[in-house]
């Protein structure tokens, strides 16, 4: 079996080598390996953040009052510095529910940039496309401008961390069989997370099979499949291997632009031999749960005698209006002091789950544990 062989034609600006396959034929194969940290690379970037960070008060190029437009400009040109393409044209439609949108790159292939409707936020998105094409470096500058304040308080929503192995060495069957073999279950999760197959796995024809593992709606959804076979060559061994991670239930850092390999590896124990150092996320869910149990600790120590007088003189219903009137408003800003920023309706969750043992893992797959 013979896979691409480089011709000596040169690589160009986007960083696009011409190879010749098998059988001859001219391809253009798309070089990964300098991008990232040698282990993966980043394949697809959405970041949100106020739009009251762009003004001109705080050394933003806009007029006031700043509208939709010159939020657009303003970030364009300063991603432009980082990335190396801006604005391609005002869109028709708007992106992810925001009602304003601009592409960006060459013919607006590269990425998004949307304002409008969607609580006072601003988001920008990187294609698969717009990565590769970005200037050499730009996941250590891009950290550098979400760190820096420019942004206020920038959050990464959507980050996907990719892996090529051109030799095909970790395949889809390989995959298939550290799933079977519950190499993708964590270490506390009770079961190995959701997989599906695509593509003819009874009789492989050449055209590319896929596995997941996980549910794409949920924060963390792995692929694995055959990227050379999915480019029309049916005998190349080459296999990708794609880590999708959402905001959903979990706070996606800064470091997965400079150290994607870490973070890759760190996912599953199946893919721990892509790098020696892993790094894990923890969901909101987890770290919730551990900041309850620590809160009811306090409150049985603090308040226990307490509410043991207030029950024999008001009785159950005045015990109950007494912590609804102490805890409403203050519920959310103890979450935020443990750094815990969750969304409101998990402290519901967490309620429910205060019968779990300490220690305990919560009760549900992969999306309530660290990643």
């Amino acid at each position: 079996m013979l896979a691409f062989t480089e011709t000596h034609w040169p690589r160009n600006r986007h960083g696009e080598r011409f190879t010749l396959n098998h059988r001859g034929e001219e391809s253009v194969v798309l070089e990964t390996s300098s991008r990232g940290d040698g282990k993966a690379f980043i394949d697809w970037l959405t970041v949100t953040f106020p739009d009251s960070a762009i003004h001109p008060d705080k050394g933003w190029n806009c007029l006031v009052p700043v509208v939709d437009e010159d939020f657009a400009l303003a970030l364009a040109a300063r991603l432009e510095q980082i990335l190396g393409f801006g604005v391609f044209e005002k869109r028709k439609n708007g992106h992810k529910f925001y009602l304003n949108s601009w592409s960006l790159g060459p013919e607006g292939r590269f990425g998004y940039i949307a304002i409008g409707g969607q609580k006072g936020t601003v988001l920008f998105e990187l294609t698969g496309e717009g990565c590769m094409h970005a200037k050499p470096g730009w996941e250590q500058t891009m950290y550098d401008f979400l760190r820096s304040g420019e942004l206020a308080t920038p959050k990464i929503t959507r980050i996907d961390l990719t892996h090529d192995d051109r030799e095909g060495r970790y395949n889809v069957d390989r995959a298939f069989d550290d799933w079977s073999n519950d190499r993708f279950r964590l270490p506390k999760a009770p079961q190995s997370p959701a997989m599906a197959q695509f593509g003819n796995w009874a009789r492989p024809d050449g055209r590319g099979r896929t596995l997941t593992v996980g549910r794409r709606l949920s924060g963390k959804f792995l692929r694995v499949y055959e990227k050379g076979k999915q480019l029309g060559d049916r005998e190349s061994p080459w296999t990708r291997i794609e880590l999708e991670l959402k905001a959903e239930d979990r706070v996606i850092p800064f470091d997965t632009l400079i150290r994607p390999g870490e973070y890759l590896a760190g996912a599953y124990p199946a893919l721990e031999f892509l790098n020696a150092k892993q790094e894990r996320l923890a969901t909101v869910r987890h770290t919730a749960k551990q900041g309850w149990l620590s809160m009811l600790k306090y409150i049985r120590r603090a308040a226990g005698p307490a509410l043991a007088v207030a029950l024999s003189v008001v009785g159950a219903q005045g015990v109950e209006d007494l912590v609804a009137d102490v805890t409403q408003d203050d519920i959310h800003r103890q979450l935020v002091k443990r750094g815990m920023d969750v969304p409101l309706h998990l402290v519901a969750d967490l309620a429910e789950s205060e019968h779990d043992a300490p220690g305990e893992p919560l009760k549900g797959n992969d999306d309530v544990h660290p990643v």
